[in-house]
């Protein structure tokens, strides 16, 4: 094998092959830095997975050896001897004189990024070797190289200045200078709040009585959700022993009360109102010592809120609010004042506070308020409430992370992903689609999960974008599968399947919707046996509307349109109730002008009931199509009624649903139905709104206006008229040259007088 393709085995992490290959190797070429190189890197990799320690202690040794050969032939391979002074530095502590060369032979050369990794590893050398100078010397210029590195990257920045900050710590810790210790640890937490050393860093402030320092990191250690219960536990509760022993401190006593909501139980006991009324007194005695603090108020508020007893938490509330509200606070008495005076009240305050999380976690009770909240206009009034939350929480996440400012409470990832996914969700309630689009492509570019894919996806859709829409899902079902839930998998398809019909991709929509089914018959079925009810419904209800989305899969061949219809007709024999399949068939059978059938699918559909539910565009498709399919058959009064129907339903929707088109299109059959009825006047007023919306629109001739100014043309015809009709049929045939009932009527016309010419229309 050539040095290529062993270069692809270590790529392809096929260490061991490619350690055995390069043995082969290295015995034709043994001078080879290059290939001694990959050795050790192999050498490297294969002794991080080695269990057992004599095992890795001999891959180290051999990786380090690999290394040294790679600048015994080429002493200015500078990674060979970054590798070797990262061993000698963490491995293999009898090469501190070598190490201590590499370290300087990579300083001299003057790139900050490996003089950082240089500093690091003599840093660690020099602590073995006892020497606290050399050792401070060499972190403190370390913090001054990546001043310089990341001066417009804040967030790594911080990352670096943590480590340094701690690493210092850690040496004067050992060298039992616990107060300077302290210090630096202070200053690496303000650097990066969210990291692995919170809770020793929070014990020992307290052994310290350092408690402002440790009440920072309580709140930290509390909200972040990262901390084992054991460990969360263990800290409350030795806060809690100083309190009870009369430590008096404000910021302690309220991140005390803070962090045993999420222990409720282990405080407060089991029982639900011995509980509460446990944490009220504990409240009352807070406010008692510190009637200054605004969150003893909420704290004692919350209790009762917890219960439903809305009217008694209102007064702690306002309490805390009049004092200083806290973003939890704003959104527990903004509810609980609607549950007592059955009003909202009329703003909340728009205050600062620099916590990014609490913001994000106030949104999120306030959407867990909203989900439990049965009345659908008091869940919509409290939309406006729950995007003020995320947008806060947003509008302190992005500056750290995009615009190089702000403070580390902004500086999990993680965190700011999941307040834009909730945050773009909310927005898509909101209708504002664009703006979740963004907000959704910020949280995935933080922190890639599916979730986000999803949601972005679902606004895409709104936006009409279903190449997008189809991609984030494609990309979803590509790298997020093995973490997918089963009830996301099947609706995932079903949805990819509607816009790839959409985008008239049928190809690609008939073999997903192929596989999925065979998926269901083969093993989704029995898999999905092991799910709650509620996810088993739907999945079935997902696999039903595959089913019945058949109905607009075209596939090109001669019988494309039956095939369809036979797809859902058979899917009825199975589920002779489902809803979407006689509404999907309602157009399969209209194109197909069948038109009783239309009719029949329209009656089933409005027989199975629930029609006041359905979005508004739905509604009036109902009646549309059986309106349009009466006409076809001669039945005009059945044709108006439907229309008219159409017509109100419209008139309650948004400015999609009674849009002028929408309207436009309603009276043209209207003014054909009332021809039918040779109900002129009516057919004259509905032809003429058509016309007059036209002109309205400053819209341009086309086939419409053709179909709708014939209509127009016979009304005049039958109210005697014949100019007029005549001036009609002209005019369209000056915009429509082709348009052949037009040219008919001229011909018919011409060869007989204007009464005749009437009655024989009447005959035909």
């Amino acid at each position: 094998m050539n040095l290529e393709e062993l270069e692809r085995l270590y790529q392809e992490q096929a260490y061991t092959v490619a350690a055995i290959e390069l043995e082969t190797y290295l015995e034709e070429h043994p001078t080879e830095a290059a290939a001694w190189y990959l050795m050790g890197k192999c050498r490297l990799e294969i002794a991080k997975s080695e269990e057992e320690r004599d095992e890795m202690v001999t891959a180290y040794e051999t990786a380090y050896e690999a290394f040294s050969k790679t600048l015994e032939y080429d002493p200015l391979h500078i990674q060979a001897r970054v590798h070797r002074a990262y061993m000698g530095a963490n491995v293999l502590t009898d090469k501190s004189a070598a190490t201590l060369e590499d370290c300087q032979l990579i300083l001299d050369q003057g790139d900050e990024e490996l003089m950082t990794k240089a500093l690091l590893y003599r840093f660690q050398v020099w602590v073995l070797l006892n020497e606290t100078e050399k050792a401070l010397a060499d972190m403190h210029r370390n913090l001054e190289i990546y001043q310089s590195l990341y001066h417009d990257d804040l967030p790594q920045l911080n990352v670096a200045r943590f480590q340094c900050y701690t690493r210092i710590g850690d040496v004067y810790y050992h060298n039992d200078n616990k107060p300077t210790a302290l210090d630096y640890y202070r200053q690496a937490f303000h650097c990066t709040v969210y990291n692995n050393r919170t809770l020793s860093t929070l014990h020992f402030a307290l052994e310290m009585a350092d408690y402002d320092f440790a009440a920072e990191m309580l709140h930290i250690a509390s909200t972040s959700g990262e901390q084992e219960e054991e460990d969360m536990l263990k800290i409350l509760l030795e806060v809690k022993a100083l309190l009870d022993q009369g430590v008096r401190h404000l910021a302690l006593a309220r991140e005390f009360c803070w962090g045993t909501i999420d222990y409720w139980h282990q405080f407060y006991g089991e029982d639900e109102a011995e509980g509460t009324l446990e944490q009220i007194s504990t409240g009352k005695r807070f406010i008692a010592l510190y009637p200054e603090e605004s969150y003893f108020y909420h704290f004692t508020g919350t209790a009762l809120f917890n219960i439903g007893s809305f009217s008694e938490s209102l007064p702690y509330y306002e309490k805390a609010m009049a004092i200083r509200p806290y973003p939890s606070t704003i959104i527990r008495w903004y509810y609980a004042h609607y549950k007592t005076h059955g009003q909202f009240p009329e703003s909340w305050p728009n205050i600062d506070y620099p916590i990014a999380y609490d913001w994000y976690s106030a949104g999120v009770v306030c959407n867990e308020l909203m989900q439990d909240e049965e009345d659908a206009e008091v869940r919509e009034f409290m939309g406006g409430l729950k995007k003020y939350l995320y947008q806060k929480a947003y509008a302190l996440y992005y500056p750290y992370w995009y615009e190089n400012t702000g403070s580390s409470y902004a500086g999990h990832p993680h965190h700011f992903a999941m307040c834009c996914n909730n945050y773009g969700i909310t927005l898509f309630e909101l209708g504002a689609y664009e703006d979740a689009v963004l907000i959704h492509s910020v949280g995935y570019n933080m922190s890639p999960f599916w979730e986000q894919l999803e949601s972005r996806a679902d606004a895409f859709h709104q936006l009409g974008k279903y190449a997008e829409a189809v991609g984030d899902r494609q990309m979803i079902l590509s790298t997020f599968l093995s973490s997918l839930p089963l009830v996301y998998y099947v609706s995932i398809h079903e949805r990819i399947i509607e816009d790839l019909t959409a985008l008239e991709r049928y190809d690609e929509a008939l073999a997903l919707y192929n596989k999925i089914l065979s998926e269901y018959e083969e093993w989704i079925s029995n898999d999905m046996e092991e799910l709650e009810e509620e996810e088993q419904e739907i999945i079935i209800y997902n696999i039903d509307r595959i089913k019945t989305g058949r109905a607009f899969i075209k596939t090109g061949s001669q019988d494309d349109l039956h095939e369809r219809i036979q797809a859902l007709e058979k899917h009825l024999e199975e589920k002779p109730d489902d809803s979407d399949a006689y509404f999907n068939l309602m157009y399969l059978y209209y194109d197909n002008a069948q038109y009783e059938h239309c009719i029949g699918a329209v009656n089933n559909r409005i027989s199975i009931g629930g029609i006041p539910k359905l979005p508004l565009v739905s509604q009036m498709k109902i009646y549309y199509f059986r309106g349009k399919a009466a006409l076809k058959l001669g039945r005009y009064e059945a044709a108006i009624q439907d229309m008219l129907q159409t017509l109100d339903i419209m008139s309650r929707g948004d400015e999609s649903d009674n849009s002028p088109n929408n309207r436009c299109g309603v009276y043209a059959f209207l003014a054909e139905a009332y021809l039918g009825l040779q109900d002129y006047d009516n057919a004259l007023s509905y032809a003429n709104q058509c016309v007059q919306t036209y002109k309205d629109m400053n819209w341009s001739w086309d086939a419409e206006s053709s179909a709708f100014y014939y209509s127009l043309a016979l009304a005049q015809e039958g109210k005697g008229d014949l100019a007029a009709c005549k001036k009609t049929i002209d005019r369209i045939l000056e915009k429509d040259p082709g348009f052949q009932p037009a040219l008919n009527k001229k011909a018919a016309m011409k060869n007989s007088s204007g009464l005749f010419s009437f009655l024989r229309k009447k005959k035909d």
